[in-house]
C-alpha cells in the first residue's frame, strides 16, 4: 500500500503533535482536571517516538530494545488516563498522587521483567520479526503473567470510561456534548485492546494512534486552544486585560478560571500571596466575609461592597452571578470584582468637604448642628453647649495680618480637639466662634469645665510665623438643660446670649445662660 511508505513519519508527526499539546498544557498543571493531562500527552508522544524507532531500526536486537522501551509508557498512559478523568469529574482529588504511586508499582515490575525477559522468559514465550503492509516490527507471544499485568492495566481505562459516563448523566446540557466527545475518544484506546485482535489489525504501532483521539479531544475540550479561532483569542485578550477581576468556580467551589486583576484583588482580600489562584478553593475568600459566603453557598446572586480589615482605604465591589439559571445549587459561580477604593476615597473626600471646616479641621456649622440635634439627654445627666469666641480677633488680624489670624484659629481648634475629641462634639460655627456640646451632670460641672478651658487658653501662647508671640483669651457662653424636649435652637439661643454678656462685661470670662425655654407654636 503506497500510503504505508510514510508510516514511520506519521508516527513522528503523532509524537510531535502530542509533545506540542503536552508542552502547551503544562502551564495548566495546577488547574483541577488538568494536572495530569500534560504527563499523559508526553507519554503518548514517547510511545509514538519509540514505535518509530522500532520500525526504523535495522536489527532484531535494536527493534526489541525499542519495543521494550514502549512498555512503560504504554502501561502508564492507561493509569494517567484514569488520573485525568478522575480529577476532572471528582469532587476531591486529595490523595490521588499517592494512589498513583501505588498503582504504578506493578508497572515498574512489568518494565523490569520485560527488559530481563531474555533470562527468565516470564513475560514472553516467543518474540519474532513480523512484517505487515511493508512495516516490520517485533511480534510477541505473551505469557499468562504478562496477560495478567495487561488486564490489570486495562482496568484503569475501563474505570475511567465508567467515571466519565456517570459524570455525563449528571452534567448540564451544554456540558454534555463536549464531554460526550471526550467519552467517545476515550473509548477508542480502551476498546482497541479487544477489537484489534478481532479485526486482525496487527500492524506495529497502531495502538499508539488509538491514543490520539482522546488526547486531542481532551486538549480541545479542556484548554480550547485560542489559535483555533480569532474569537477565543480576542476574548482571551479582553479577559486578561480587564480592569475588573473575573473568577469562575466549579460546582466543587474550586477556581477554574481567573484573570490577572482578580488574582491581585483576591490576594489583597484574603491577605495571602500565591503564584496562582487557579485550582484554589474559593472558601479562602468566603471564610473571611460571612454575608458573601451565605449568598454563595445558596448560589444566590447579589452585589456586595467589602472593605478588607487592615487595608486602609481599600474597598472592593463583588458581584455574584449564577452560571446556571436552573439547578443552580449544582453549579459554580461567576464572581466579578471591582476596585472601589478610588470611588470610596472620592466619596470620603466629598463627605469631608461637606462636613469639616477646611482651615481648622473641626465640623462646620451645618454638620455640627445636625450632630447636636441627634443628641438626646441621657438619664442622670444633662447636656451643655459651650460657645467660644476669640477676644479681640479683629485686632490680631489688623496688627499681624490675616495669616496670623488663621494661625490663631487653628491653634484654638487644636486645643478644643485635644480636650473634647473623645468627650463631645466640637465645631466652628462662625468666623472666630466655636462650639462644643457634651454631656455633664449639672450646671456647676459645665461651668467648671468652661472655666478650666478658659484658664488653659489664658496661659497659652501662640507663636506666629514671623516670630511674634500672642496670648489668646476666649469668652465663653454656656447653656445647660436636663430636658429632652429642648431643641438645638433653644439651647444655642441661650448660649449665644451668655456669650454676648461675657464679651460685653470685660471678655476673657465665662457666663452661664438661663435654662432654655421651649417655645411652642401659638394656636389661633
Amino acid at each position: 500500500m503506497p500510503w504505508m511508505q510514510g508510516y514511520p513519519y506519521y508516527l513522528v508527526m503523532g509524537s510531535v503533535l502530542s509533545l506540542y499539546m503536552g508542552i502547551g498544557s503544562y502551564k495548566h498543571r495546577h488547574t483541577p482536571g488538568r494536572c495530569y493531562l500534560w504527563i499523559l500527552m508526553l507519554l503518548v508522544s514517547f510511545i509514538f517516538a519509540a514505535t518509530a524507532g522500532e520500525i526504523l531500526s535495522g536489527t532484531f536486537q535494536a527493534k526489541l530494545w525499542w519495543k521494550n522501551l514502549q512498555q512503560g509508557p504504554l502501561f502508564l498512559s492507561t493509569i494517567f488516563t484514569y488520573a485525568v478523568i478522575k480529577e476532572y469529574v471528582s469532587r476531591s482529588s486529595e490523595g490521588l498522587g499517592r494512589r498513583l504511586i501505588f498503582f504504578c508499582i506493578p508497572v515498574a515490575l512489568d518494565v523490569v521483567l520485560i527488559f530481563t525477559d531474555s533470562y527468565h522468559h516470564l513475560m514472553r514465550s516467543e518474540a519474532w520479526l513480523s512484517t505487515v503492509a511493508g512495516v516490520t516490527g517485533i511480534a510477541v507471544e505473551p505469557t499468562v503473567l504478562s496477560m495478567i499485568l495487561i488486564a490489570y492495566d486495562q482496568l484503569f481505562g475501563l474505570y475511567a470510561v465508567y467515571l466519565l459516563a456517570i459524570s455525563l448523566l449528571n452534567s448540564p446540557k451544554h456540558y454534555f456534548r463536549r464531554n460526550l466527545l471526550l467519552l467517545v475518544g476515550l473509548l477508542i484506546p480502551v476498546l482497541s485492546v479487544a477489537l484489534l485482535p478481532l479485526l486482525k489489525i496487527t500492524i506495529t504501532g497502531f495502538t499508539a494512534f488509538t491514543y490520539l483521539p482522546p488526547i486531542v479531544a481532551a486538549y480541545l475540550i479542556l484548554f480550547r486552544d485560542p489559535r483555533l479561532s480569532l474569537y477565543p483569542l480576542a476574548k482571551n485578550k479582553i479577559f486578561e486585560n480587564m480592569k475588573d477581576g473575573i473568577v469562575l468556580t466549579d460546582r466543587y467551589d474550586r477556581i477554574i478560571d481567573v484573570n490577572e486583576a482578580a488574582g491581585v484583588m483576591l490576594s489583597e482580600l484574603v491577605d495571602k500571596q500565591t503564584d496562582t489562584w487557579m485550582g484554589k478553593s474559593i472558601h479562602l475568600l468566603l471564610a473571611r466575609y460571612g454575608q458573601l459566603s451565605a449568598h454563595y453557598t445558596r448560589r444566590t446572586e447579589g452585589q456586595f461592597e467589602i472593605e478588607p480589615p487592615g487595608k486602609d482605604g481599600a474597598c472592593f465591589g463583588i458581584a455574584l452571578i449564577a452560571t446556571e439559571r436552573s439547578g443552580a445549587e449544582n453549579t459554580g459561580m461567576l464572581l466579578v470584582f471591582s476596585d472601589h477604593s478610588e470611588k470610596k476615597r472620592y466619596e470620603r473626600e466629598l463627605l469631608h468637604q461637606a462636613t469639616v471646616d477646611d482651615l481648622t479641621g473641626l465640623y462646620n456649622r451645618r454638620h455640627f448642628m445636625r450632630l447636636v440635634q441627634n443628641y438626646s439627654v441621657q438619664a442622670g445627666a444633662g447636656m451643655a453647649l459651650l460657645l467660644f469666641d476669640i477676644d479681640d480677633f479683629k485686632l490680631i488680624n489688623d496688627t499681624y495680618g490675616h495669616m496670623a489670624g488663621d494661625q490663631a484659629l487653628v491653634d484654638l481648634s487644636c486645643k478644643i480637639l485635644q480636650v473634647y475629641q473623645d468627650n463631645g462634639v466640637a465645631g466652628r460655627v462662625g468666623g472666630e466662634e466655636f462650639a462644643v456640646c457634651f454631656f455633664t451632670g449639672s450646671e456647676a460641672a459645665a461651668l467648671q469645665e468652661a472655666e478650666s478651658f478658659r484658664a488653659t487658653m489664658g496661659e497659652h501662647t501662640v507663636l506666629l510665623d514671623g516670630g511674634h508671640r500672642i496670648r489668646l483669651t476666649v469668652s465663653i457662653g454656656i447653656a445647660f438643660t436636663e430636658r429632652s424636649d429642648v431643641t438645638f435652637e433653644d439651647l444655642y439661643r441661650e448660649a449665644d446670649e451668655a456669650l454676648y454678656l461675657s464679651k460685653a462685661t470685660g471678655k476673657n470670662r465665662v457666663t452661664l445662660g438661663r435654662q432654655p425655654v421651649v417655645r411652642q407654636a401659638v394656636k389661633s
